[in-house]
């Protein structure tokens, strides 16, 4: 039972060693011959993306749910979706993008090989553009410009541009025969049908792909896009890439700021919504409190009308008349009778007790 073990753990390390192995210059030719005459800019970003393959199937599935937007609207909603710089660049792309996720087995085989060595991916490059030049089919056409250069460290390379740095067209090959038949014709194909340049080893064109002339356009202009010097060798591609990375930190710390900021703001809007709250209620309580006071004036008010109307203030002064606590210039005339009235009544009572003794005699 170990022995069996043992034995499929050597085989299983056998094949982990054989597909970590690194490709033949053949293999290579073959992986990247469908791709290799596509302008520099396109496929320097093409070659990252591939190295995240599934990221490359989210892509083609989010821009299938986003057919309606296209240019710099849909790079914008591609940035925000939080895809990376290379596929917002591919976005505008969809064939490309769709080519890649439905070869999800050579698109894979290219991001280890691109991972693994980059000179020997830019090597294979520039042996299969060698040989369409020689054999007639890569050329400088309206749609793009070919040209060969000199590295800085004296390497010859070919070198593949739009024609016109606004619009991108998408060579459409039959990668059998393009490397080998001569021919001196081109043709543009509309994107529902590039046949015709495949089954006769032309090399055509897709509609171009209007990038635009914005100078704000990252993926065009800047670090991150098309001019930024990203041709098919060494130095080239490590100051494109060292550029894409500063670009990217760059990127990154403009975003901790906007995020920094706009926290900074939520915090001193909430101090003043809470401020606002304060006042308000302040406010309140001193309205309802100068409300209430003038509620207690206006009751004090009213009651005391109220009492003057049903006469309560004469009635206090009869009273006090009727005690005699009031004192005026009719005041001895009152008591004056008062008197005379005693008097009468006491004579009165006299006069009737003498009678009753005369009878009783």
């Amino acid at each position: 039972m170990r022995a069996i073990v043992l034995v499929l753990a050597l085989g299983a390390m056998t094949a982990t060693a054989t597909s970590r192995a690194p490709l033949t210059p053949g293999e290579l030719d073959s992986i990247l011959a469908p791709v290799a005459l596509y302008p520099d800019q396109l496929l320097a970003q093409m070659l990252l993306c591939a190295t995240k393959p599934a990221t490359v199937g989210a892509l083609a599935e989010w821009l299938r749910s986003h057919e309606g937007l296209a240019g710099t609207e849909l790079q914008d909603a591609a940035k925000t979706a939080g895809f990376d710089p290379s596929f917002v660049a591919l976005a505008i792309f969809p064939d490309v993008v769709n080519a890649m996720a439905a070869q999800t087995d050579r698109t894979t085989r290219l991001g280890q090989a691109f991972t693994a060595d980059k000179s020997a991916v830019f090597a294979s490059i520039q042996r299969l553009r060698t040989r369409a030049r020689d054999a007639g089919t890569l050329k400088t056409t309206p749609q793009q410009q070919v040209e060969t250069r000199t590295t800085s460290e004296g390497q010859q390379v070919i070198v593949i541009e739009p024609a016109n740095p606004q619009v991108v067209y998408v060579p459409q090959y039959n990668p059998q025969v393009v490397y080998t038949q001569p021919t001196s014709s081109t043709v543009v194909v509309q994107q529902e049908s590039n046949s015709n340049a495949a089954a006769a080893g032309l090399i055509g064109f897709t509609a171009g792909i209007a990038i635009g002339a914005a100078i704000d356009n990252d993926y065009y202009y800047g670090p991150y896009g098309w001019r930024g010097g990203a041709y098919m060798y060494n130095d080239g591609w490590d100051d494109y890439y060292d550029a894409r990375e500063d670009a990217r930190e760059d990127w990154t710390d403009h975003r901790e700021d906007i995020v920094e900021d706009r926290g900074e703001t939520a915090r001193a809007n909430q101090e003043q919504r809470t401020e606002r709250t304060q006042a308000r209620q302040d406010t309140r309580s001193t309205t309802q409190t100068e409300r209430t006071e003038r509620r207690s004036g206006t009751q004090a008010a009213t009651a005391t009308a109220s009492q003057e109307s049903r006469g309560y203030s004469r009635d206090t002064a009869t009273s006090a008349e009727r005690s005699g606590t009031k004192s005026d210039a009719f005041s001895g005339y009152s008591s004056g009778k008062s008197e005379r009235a005693a008097s009468q009544r006491g004579q009165k009572s006299r006069s009737s007790s003498r009678s009753g003794g005369s009878r009783r005699r």
